[in-house]
């Protein structure tokens, strides 16, 4: 079973950037809509990917293979304003 994660970035100008994460081999690529490789970071660790899938991609992708992980009511912030 492979951990490979694959995103569909929307740019502004309509482009589509296709990013392809792997927390156990600690690879992110991002591809253009021609196929070609625009970035890619290699040797990082599980953490280091996982990272940045949990505060960028999750944000501003949307996850093509798999399902999007579940966002949790428990993790947010409990404060009240109008509670003192």
């Amino acid at each position: 079973m492979t951990s490979e994660h694959i995103w569909a970035w929307l740019q502004t100008k309509g482009n589509i950037l296709k990013v392809i994460s792997d927390p156990e081999r600690g690879i992110i690529e991002v591809i253009n809509e021609k196929g070609e490789i625009l970035i890619r970071k290699t040797n990082l660790s599980k953490r280091q990917v996982e990272t940045v899938e949990r505060n960028f991609l999750h944000h501003i992708a949307k996850r093509i293979n798999g399902r999007e992980p579940t966002r949790s009511c428990e993790n947010r912030d409990t404060f009240d304003p109008m509670i003192v």
